[in-house]
């Protein structure tokens, strides 16, 4: 009986000790489950690392944060456990890439709206007029993805654009830095990637363009000798063709310094006539496009730094505002050269700011009056990272390099003639607008400053209107300067030219001249 007893107990001891030996029987499953709902969980991955800098790729998606172990180890580490309904925590937006700051406004970027089934799987380019070619081009080259489809959407005019973005239209559009800065001010747009050039340059300069005899005449001219003299621009507020020369001229003249005469009134009181058309409605300085006066839109003959130059070559002005490789790029040997093109590069120098004259030969260095950053594809600030981050890793696509910045697109400046690849904005918008946006700033809080004082002035009744001496045909100029303040605006030359004319006009504008306000009717016979 005691053999049995002590056997029975050997046995209970052995069914004990039996498991632990690695024989582990399943676990019992938990209260009120069964075994069609026990959840099988995937072994976790490490994140893929770069081997040069251990940093994550720009395009790749915020990685799970890694364990202190090593890859091999992790690959042999049992599955870490994971709990239903959870959602993985954001990897943290940093500064340089998650926020933008409008005005006083911090946006985190993509923060606007997921990815939203039609308007969101397309990638929509705004190409502004002759852009749209140049844009289904480039369209047809990018290969579409599963993901999301390129599209382009034309419009008239950069503002058309920035108001297209606004309301979700348009996605990307590329502007030179003037305007760009306008578009992040305005219209909270950051930018996401900027053209590159030769020798990896990522900017170029703001340079003036003269005759050639005009140095050989005078080896000491500078800027302020063309005081009343006829001005060529590349475009109102942009940086190299108006921005930059124009705080230049401020900054050199104590009475244009004092803060309370705007960039236009300084502009029509150092030069005598200005052709200076503009993106946006309202703007602009068209006294001296000739024949195109009565058009100071972006569809005008001399709008953009080609237009500047080809209103120098016409002689409709003595000076050119543009960036430095402008006149090489539209001489009669340049490799853009236009119906226009009829004088060579060797008929012209540039004008260094300081006084005397440099070859041109693209590389102004100090005869200039500063570096611009390159142009820059502006994006909307709302749009999601997956979107953005494609549309990157499109773009900046090695083996599609030759292809997009060849010949073709350059043309009509979908991006800029000189470009040999797009790389991305790694800064903040402002920061890599750097000093262009400081001008900018200062330029458009003295043009604030002017148009309050104009609002809260008392708005007189429009004088008697003056008719002047025609210039050109089937155009009046109408005197409406006084002694106070006057709106210049459509409906006070609507009046000053219907007491002058009657109704033998057809439209009317005002224009700011060196002589005061006066209006430009369109009269009906000449």
């Amino acid at each position: 009986m005691q053999i049995l007893t002590a056997t029975a107990l050997l046995l209970h001891l052995l069914a004990f000790i039996w498991p632990i030996q690695g024989f582990a029987p399943s676990p019992a499953p938990e209260p009120n489950s069964s075994f069609s709902s026990v959840q099988h969980f995937p072994p976790a991955h490490a994140p893929s690392l770069n081997a040069s800098d251990g940093e994550r790729s720009v395009f790749a998606p915020s990685p799970t944060p890694a364990s202190p172990t090593s890859l091999a180890s992790a690959q042999r580490s049992p599955p870490l456990p994971s709990v239903p309904n959870a959602s993985p925590a954001p990897a943290p937006l940093t500064v340089e890439e998650g926020r933008e700051e409008f005005g006083d406004h911090v946006v985190p970027s993509g923060e606007v709206g997921d990815d939203e089934e039609g308007s969101e799987a397309t990638i929509k380019w705004c190409a502004v007029r002759d852009q749209y070619e140049d844009c289904e081009y480039l369209v047809s080259i990018i290969s579409q993805s599963e993901d999301y489809t390129w599209k382009c959407v034309k419009r008239d005019t950069a503002q058309e654009c920035l108001d297209s973005a606004r309301k979700g239209e348009a996605d990307i559009i590329n502007l030179e830095a003037g305007l760009a800065y306008t578009a992040f001010l305005n219209f909270s747009m950051k930018a996401i990637a900027n053209e590159v050039y030769c020798d990896h340059a990522q900017s170029y300069d703001a340079v003036a363009v003269i005759k050639r005899k005009l140095c050989q005449e005078n080896g000491g001219i500078n800027l302020m000798d063309f005081k009343g003299h006829k001005s060529c621009h590349g475009s109102y507020s942009t940086a190299a063709g108006w921005n930059y020369p124009v705080n230049h001229i401020k900054g050199s003249t104590p009475t244009f310094d004092s803060g309370k005469i705007s960039d236009i009134e300084i502009a029509s009181s150092f030069f005598s006539e200005v052709c200076a058309p503009g993106e946006f409605e309202g703007t602009g300085m068209c006294s001296g496009c000739g024949i195109e006066n009565g058009s100071c839109h972006s569809n005008s003959l001399y709008f953009g730094d080609s237009g500047a130059f080809r209103c120098l070559v016409e002689e409709l002005g003595d000076i050119a505002f543009v960036r430095g490789d402008t006149a090489l790029l539209y001489s009669k040997e340049g490799p853009q050269n236009q119906s226009w093109s009829s004088k060579s590069v060797r008929d012209f120098m540039y004008l260094c700011p300081q006084g005397g004259c440099r070859e041109i030969n693209g590389y102004p260095g100090s005869c200039s009056f500063g570096t611009v950053p390159a142009n820059v594809i502006m994006a909307r600030n709302s749009m999601p990272n997956k979107k953005r981050l494609f549309i990157l890793q499109t773009l900046t696509n090695a083996t599609r390099t030759n292809a997009l910045y060849s010949g073709k697109i350059s043309a009509s400046n979908l991006l800029s003639p000189s470009t040999q690849e797009i790389t991305v904005v790694k800064k903040l918008t402002r920061s890599y607008l750097g000093k262009s946006a400081f001008i900018s700033q200062s330029l458009l809080e003295i043009s604030n400053h002017k148009s309050q004082q104009i609002t809260e002035s008392i708005v007189k009744p429009v004088p008697e209107a003056v008719v002047r001496p025609k210039l050109i045909p089937d155009r009046v100029l109408v005197d409406i300067a006084d002694d106070q303040p006057v709106q210049c605006t459509q409906d006070t030359c609507t009046q000053a030219c219907q007491g002058a004319l009657g109704g033998g006009f057809n439209g009317a504008q005002c224009v700011d001249g060196p002589g005061g306000l006066f209006c430009v009717c369109n009269s009906i016979a000449a």
